[in-house]
Parts: C-alpha cells; structure tokens; sequence
C-alpha cells in the first residue's frame, strides 16, 4: 500500500518553492547576480553629516556607483580625523569610447596620477544630503592614507568647498592676530593728526593764499596774451595776403617778360633790326673817322674836290 502524503507537507514545500521563485525573480530582476562592481576606499577628513549608505557616486555629473559602507576610526589625532568610505563603481556603467573600463589596479593608479580625486558635493542644499563625486583635478598633489582597510585600492580626497573657505578664512584671521592691531592703530591715529596739525599751520595757509595769488596773476597774465595775440595774429594775416599778391604780380611779370624774348616774337624781330641798324651806322661813322683823319679839309671841300695844277 502507498502511504498518503501529509498535506502540511506538501503546502510547506510548494510554500518554500514560491519563497525561493520570488527570490530568484527579485534577484534576476535587479541584476545584481550580473553586475561587476568594484569597491575603493576615500578618508574624508571632516563631517560626512548627509552622506549615508546608498548615496551616489557620481563622475562629471553621471551616476557610477553608490556608497557601500561608511566606517569610523578612534584611534586617530582629533587634528586629522579621518572617515573611512567605501564605495562601489559598477563597471556596466563606465565606458571608454565603447571600450570595456579596466579596474586593475595599474590602470586605477594611472588615473590617480592623471589627478583622479574625490570629493563631497551637496545634493540638494535644502535637504543637506551629500553625494560622492569623482573628477579630475590634474593640478592637485595626491594625498594617501594608507591605513586600515588595505584590502581596498584608495582613491585620494579633496576637502569640500566649504572646508576650503573655511581653510582660507582660518589662515586670513591668523594673519590678522599676527598683525599689532594696537600699534596700527596708534601709527593711522598719529598719521592722521599730524596732517591735522599741517594743514592747520599759519605757514600751510600763508602758502595756499600765496598760491590763490599766483593763480589769479596768471589769469590776468593769459587775458593780456590773449588780447595781443589776436591783433598779432591780424597783422600777420594782413602782411601775408599782401606777400600773396606781391608773388603773383612777380609771377605775371615773369610770364610776360617771358612771352617778350622768346624767338620768332615781334619785339624780338624789331630788337634785331634795330641792332643791325647802329651797327650800320657804327661802320658809316667809323669810315668817316678814317677819312677825316687821313684828310681832315674833306670836310669841307667834299669827298669829289680835286686841287688845281700849277
């Protein structure tokens, strides 16, 4: 004879198979048997106050990853307190140029070099949540810790913006309790009451009098040079027109005395005439001075006369 299964049997294992197919589908579902995930370290020194497990990590703004633990550690220096943070990269959502993103530890040590750091930004400044964000700052100095949870690769921190301001005015008050406040008081409260005596002296306002003097002569001084510039400045004019006609008149002259000598002219053709008649006549009254040296008395008997014979 078969022996008869017991019910509750039976309804507690097809309970058991529902239990174990939910998981498998929850588990399938998320992905998480899938996922290649790489977990890395950050010590952030100061308050992590809205940072809590579950926040993301970001690259330029694209969520990568998220946190995974966050630890602390007492037996450090209240001076340089440091919160261990575990984070963890999903390699699916980093791609380089299509390629597959390498998580060696050579290649994550080149990126740190290339200025790899994380930092604690806001989410939202009304809630005060924070998230993990990983960017390059090439010209930043890499600073380890290198102390307890070795089993992870450490990716270097930067402080929070607010830290850094908060660095720059902590050193700015320190400059300022270096500086004697009391002694820079007296120094501008001595300044300022010896220009007082200065400007209150009866030398200072002799010399200010002396000054308004001195300018008011030479006002008078330039409505005096102004009033024989402009008569100078007539004259210069009035010569200048006449020089202008003078030149031009010149200049007329020159043409016409021009136009009188130039060859082939009337004037020029009388001229010649008339020098060929005094050399005419030059030669007649040379001739006759030749005659009447030679026979003086022809002048008076004439050129023709001939003496009677005996």
């Amino acid at each position: 004879m078969s022996t008869r299964s017991s019910p509750t049997r039976v309804g507690a294992f097809v309970v058991c198979a529902l239990v174990l197919l939910i998981v498998a589908l929850v588990a399938l579902g998320s992905g998480r048997f899938f996922q290649r995930t790489v977990t890395f370290v950050c010590y952030f020194e100061g308050d992590v106050n809205g940072l809590s497990v579950g926040s993301p990590v970001k690259f330029k703004g694209v969520e990568i990853g998220a946190v995974s633990r966050i630890l602390l550690r007492l037996d450090q220096p209240p001076n340089k307190f440091q919160i261990p943070v575990l984070i963890k990269l999903d390699a699916d959502k980093l791609r380089n140029a299509g390629a597959e993103v390498s998580f060696e530890p050579s290649e994550v040590k080149q990126r740190i070099e290339e200025g790899l750091r994380a930092r604690l930004e806001s989410q939202s400044l009304v809630t005060g949540l924070l998230f993990v964000q990983l960017d390059y700052f090439p010209d930043t100095t890499p600073q380890f810790v290198g102390v307890g949870e070795q089993r992870f690769q450490e990716i270097p921190t930067l402080p929070t913006r607010l830290e850094e301001a908060q660095a720059a005015l902590k050193e700015f008050v320190g400059h300022l309790n270096q500086l004697n406040l009391a002694e820079l008081v007296d120094r501008a409260t001595g300044a300022f009451e010896a220009v007082q005596h200065l400007v209150s002296a009866p030398e200072t306002k002799a010399a200010i009098r002396s000054l308004d003097q001195a300018l008011l002569s030479f006002n008078r001084l330039t409505v005096t040079v102004n009033g024989k510039v402009a008569p100078l400045s007539q004259s210069l004019e009035g010569a200048t027109d006449e020089t202008k006609a003078a030149a031009a008149n010149i200049e007329q002259a020159a043409k016409t005395l021009r136009t009188l000598i130039e060859p082939g002219s009337p004037v020029e053709v009388k001229l010649t005439q008339t020098l060929d008649d005094v050399s005419a006549a030059a030669r007649s009254l040379r001739v006759l001075a030749d005659a009447l040296e030679r026979d003086p008395s022809s002048i008076v008997r004439g050129k023709d006369y001939e003496p009677r014979k005996p």
